[in-house]
């Protein structure tokens, strides 16, 4: 398989883990306080070396994902054990910057082309924003080596599930990795697709990359093209780890005999899930829990040599070194292709640009030209207020709605070194921010004109200027509450918990004047309070005149007696807006810790 580099038997990597167990708590009816503890990885060891392709298998619940993503480092809370890489101590950072990880799904950019996921590929890679001759031979070699060629200018979404497979692969061989972890690799595939994506892996294998691979229903032709097998029984324990044409052999060393005609993968499950009687324990001694060499190759060089280690290093500080040009790099690369992805998929941006426009025009005919008439005041405040709260749960939904579909794929690149964080979650802000700005001021541009508010700019310019704010503030909490559950349902709940009862003390439903004393507090941290204040004050505010009241009677015909009658006669217009300012920074900042912290 011609890849960018060859990688050589020095540069490889070795990796050894030891006593590895896992386990989780599970909830059961009448002990929702008491957690039972179910283990799911039972001090499990093993060896993965380079130049070979392992295949960990087993039945459902035995543990696969579960070792391949502590193994990978894709996850490490719960987990108990240690690992080596080339026989010292595992380092996380640098270990991730020399290994990747391909999903189960093929997380993709349904909305690019081979060709363009290649190139943006390369671009992080190799820090450029134009490639050179070099880079574009090294796409071309892969390309043609996973037999894309002829479809490199077909979107991702309208590929077979073998050809996601094989793109998900090739992107990732731009890096260079020296160990590949798949999650799966064959599940989902048709037999053709998967003898496919299965002989790719042991051509990798044999470029000196270490190849780990879960697969979930092995073939009796997959079994010979891998090299070592480790099987885990549904105890979370290890029945076996050696070559794939030693199993059979190691299975008559017990009393088992595989059946004419019978996959010896499908048979060694069937004899760890207890259908030929009880075996768990004999095979778990004779293997060691995965300890036992007996049934493997040996390897004749398997330290590092001081080059090796000398490079690792070097690799840690040239990135440190870069991190600071790397992240403007990265963004200018991320927004290129954002903004590729939304020239073909403007769907959502056209909704959020052009539902707040048709809302404003429907409270428009409703409220037609009844802001200069005192006779309506109340109704304009109404208006005013309703068309606050609309703006807020709309901006935190679409956020919160949004950036769950968008999340497993960020986690997936920024966990195989394609971005820092800060690039990805700089490039969101900056790309959604023109949308967020010109969806609120063309609902607040139609609005003000239908509804018939004073006709000055500066008022006008106020006007927009706080529903902005608040549909960005309410925007930030919706991307915090998405970040912390990544449950639709949960989000929406959450959402409601917290943007309800700011609902309720705006000032406009409940008067402040007639909340109880030991309630008025809440007024003055309440976000939907400074804005309907604000909002107020740029409408009848800042010495407005008094306005046109057809009837002799007209109570509310001075702009301040409104401002009076909701208790808001105090102009703290700009202490509003930099208190909203302040809380966004704040939940930005907030926003970017825990993502940070959930990856």
């Amino acid at each position: 398989m011609a890849n960018n580099r060859p990688t050589s038997n020095s540069d490889g990597i070795d990796i050894e883990f030891t006593d590895v167990s896992y386990s989780v708590n599970v909830w059961t009816p009448g002990k929702i306080f008491r957690p039972e503890k179910k283990k799911i990885l039972q001090n499990v060891s093993g060896k993965f070396l380079k130049n070979q392709s392992y295949a960990i298998i087993g039945c459902s619940g035995s543990g696969k994902s579960s070792l391949l993503n502590f193994v990978s480092g894709y996850k490490t809370t719960g987990y108990k054990g240690s690992i080596n890489i080339n026989g010292k101590p595992r380092r996380r950072e640098v270990f991730l910057k020399r290994s990747s990880y391909i999903m189960q799904d093929d997380h993709l950019q349904p909305y690019l082309t081979i060709l363009e996921s290649m190139e943006i590929a390369s671009k992080l890679r190799y820090c450029v924003m134009k490639l050179d001759v070099y880079q574009q031979v090294i796409i071309k070699r892969i390309l043609e080596n996973f037999k894309l060629t002829e479809k490199q200018n077909t979107l991702a979404r309208n590929l077979s599930g073998g050809e996601c497979r094989r793109l998900s692969i090739a992107m990732e061989l731009i890096r260079n990795p020296k160990v590949m972890f798949f999650d799966e690799p064959t599940t989902g595939l048709d037999m053709a697709s998967a003898n496919k994506v299965v002989s790719v892996l042991r051509d990798l294998a044999k470029s000196g990359r270490t190849i780990i691979c879960t697969i979930h229903q092995m073939t009796a032709s997959h079994l010979n093209l891998f090299d070592v097998l480790y099987i885990l029984s549904p105890t979370g324990q290890c029945i076996y780890r050696g070559q794939s044409s030693q199993l059979l052999n190691y299975l008559s060393s017990i009393g088992l005999h595989c059946p004419l005609h019978h996959n010896p993968a499908d048979y060694v499950i069937e004899v760890s899930c207890g259908e030929y009687g009880d075996y768990i324990d004999s095979l778990v001694e004779c293997a060691d829990n995965g300890k036992s060499n007996s049934w493997c190759e040996e390897k004749q060089d398997q330290s590092v040599s001081e080059e090796a280690v000398l490079n690792e290093n070097f690799t840690v500080e040239t990135y440190r070194q870069k991190r600071s040009s790397r992240f403007f790099h990265e963004l200018r690369v991320l927004i290129r292709r954002t903004m590729l992805i939304s020239s073909r998929d403007s769907e959502l941006i056209n909704i959020r640009l052009f539902a707040p426009v048709i809302v404003a025009c429907l409270f428009g005919l409703v409220y037609y030209d009844i802001g200069n008439n005192g006779l309506y005041t109340r109704d304009n405040v109404t208006l005013l207020y309703f068309c606050v709260t609309y703006i807020v749960f709309l901006s935190a939904y679409s956020m919160s709605i949004k950036f769950p579909l968008d999340f497993l794929l960020m986690r997936l690149e920024h966990f195989n070194q394609w971005y820092s964080i800060k690039s990805y979650y700089a490039c969101l802000t900056i790309m959604d921010l023109p949308i967020q700005i010109t969806s609120t001021g063309l609902f607040c541009l139609v609005l003000y004109v239908m509804s018939g508010q004073p006709f000055e700019l500066f008022r006008f310019v106020l006007f927009s200027l706080m529903f902005i704010l608040t549909g960005l503030l309410s925007q930030a909490t919706g991307m915090l509450i998405a970040i912390l559950f990544k449950s639709f349902l949960m989000n929406a709940i959450v959402i409601s918990l917290i943007l309800l009862p700011t609902t309720m003390f705006a000032g406009i439903m409940l008067r402040i004047s007639d909340t109880p004393k030991m309630y008025t507090w809440i007024y003055d941290i309440s976000m939907l309070k400074h804005s309907v204040q604000g909002i107020l004050h740029s409408v009848y505010g800042f010495k407005r005149a008094d306005m046109e009241c057809p009837e002799i009677y007209c109570p509310n015909r001075s702009p301040s007696s409104v401002l009076q009658n909701f208790s808001m006669s105090e102009n703290i217009f700009w202490i509003s807006a930099i208190y909203i300012t302040g809380i966004f920074v704040c939940l930005k900042i907030c926003t970017y810790m825990v993502l940070k912290k959930k990856l």
